[in-house]
């Protein structure tokens, strides 16, 4: 039996195997894929029909096509399937990690928001000195790719701050993936803490379209060995990274934000419930990082689902009213958005028009849970216990009854 693969129920796996089967060809117990294009078209169904241990992570993908081109494989038993990704796992995790580094740039030009943090086993250095040993190779080995960024009319770094990540990673993809999700965390919390700052702008509707995020991705990445060569020709784009926002200025300055920044970096990983606040931290800045209101509304109801713990609405609202000291106040807000939200996806209605306020309400929501489960996280040992927490009764009377019965309770099974 697989140790680290299932199928997903809802999924023909006989079938699935079966169409790629159909373009495989074996030739001297070497297997291709012939037309590609079908493989393709297949491939992405069959890691959506895959459901793989956490302990797999980025490696999925790798296992299930590795498993694809043993020609030793029939791919008539989907059973016997799984046990072969179940090796190709065992295979590929055994190998030796390598160090990259992740170049990219953010948004901001101004002091120095910190010198470098960690990040779990990674560290991310701020504006390092451009004339060290390392950024003086990677803008060279960037150099070398102006061609290929000219031709795809994707402009230069030029005054943006340079965030670097060290990776230890299995290979470039995985570095990438692994990196990326490193930067974002860190933005999230950036963004959090500047976004909790704002108001609502009474002519922000005359605006262009913009990003509520002021610490937004560059350009481009890159990613390098640590001599600064590049470990993959290949070259990451942000098409939305446009960003036409004055710069941030620091309510108390810079020092006065390097220390809070610090003080809450240290309570998101000093937490057990950091892994579920660093994925929340994740969705919140990838969907204030768009310029489009709606989809960044879509992307905000869905941090908010995470949160809460549900995508039943009345229960989602309860639990987020509840995080408020004027509760109804905060429900009548989640109400109307809940409105616009499905006004976006079931009838094609937009919010632009009033897209500034929408965005900072719906903002103020998911931050406040963000924040909350950062500075009481320690308090629950999983979502569960805070979702509990969130069902508490708001009427006093109700709680304290509750506390009595729960005593009552305890003393009658410890009866002797």
């Amino acid at each position: 039996m697989p140790q680290y693969f299932n199928w997903r129920s809802g999924f023909n796996r006989n079938l699935i195997l079966s169409r790629i089967d159909g373009v495989r060809k074996i030739d001297s117990q070497r297997c291709s894929f012939s037309p590609a294009q079908d493989l393709h078209f297949w491939l992405p169904v069959l890691n959506s029909a895959i459901l793989a241990h956490s302990n797999v992570g980025l490696l999925k993908a790798s296992c299930v096509m590795h498993s694809l081109s043993d020609a030793s494989l029939r791919l008539n038993d989907p059973d016997a399937f799984l046990v072969r990704c179940d090796q190709a796992f065992a295979n590929l995790s055994k190998r030796p990690k390598s160090k990259f580094i992740f170049y990219t740039t953010v948004t901001y030009s101004g002091p120095k928001v910190i010198d470098w943090i960690s990040d779990g086993p990674f560290r991310i250095y701020w504006q390092p000195a451009d004339k060290g040993p390392f950024v003086s190779a990677a803008l060279r080995a960037r150099e070398d790719l102006s061609f290929k960024r000219r031709a795809h009319k994707i402009p230069d770094d030029s005054d943006q701050l340079t965030t670097l990540v060290h990776v230890n990673a299995f290979d470039a993809s995985d570095a990438f993936e692994k990196a990326n999700d490193c930067v974002d965390r860190f933005r999230g919390m950036l963004n959090l803490m500047i976004n909790s700052t704002n108001s609502v702008h009474p002519f922000g509707d005359l605006a262009p379209p913009h990003a509520i995020n002021r610490f937004r991705r560059g350009p481009f990445h890159t990613l390098h060995k640590p001599d600064g060569s590049l470990a993959t020709e290949t070259f990451w784009y942000e098409p939305r990274w446009e960003h036409n926002h004055p710069a941030v200025i620091f309510e108390g300055g810079p020092a006065g934000f390097k220390k809070k920044f610090a003080d809450w970096w240290r309570r998101l990983h000093n937490n057990p419930m950091s892994g579920f606040t660093s994925e929340a931290l994740l969705r919140y800045c990838r969907a204030l990082d768009l310029h489009e209101a709606d989809a960044a509304l879509l992307g905000m109801w869905q941090v908010l689902e995470r949160m809460t713990g549900t995508d039943k609405y009345e229960l989602l609202i309860d639990r987020i009213t509840r995080l408020f000291r004027d509760h109804e106040d905060a429900r009548a807000v989640a109400n109307h958005l809940r409105i616009r939200r499905n006004q976006t996806v079931h009838s094609a209605h937009s919010i632009s028009r009033d897209a500034h306020v929408i965005l900072h309400q719906v903002e103020r929501l998911a931050g406040q849970i963000i924040f909350f489960c950062v500075m009481n996280g320690p308090k629950f040992k999983s979502q569960n216990e805070l979702n509990e927490f969130l069902d508490l009764p708001m009427d006093r009377r109700k709680l304290k009854r509750r506390q009595q019965l729960g005593k009552y309770f305890l003393e009658y099974q410890n009866r002797s």
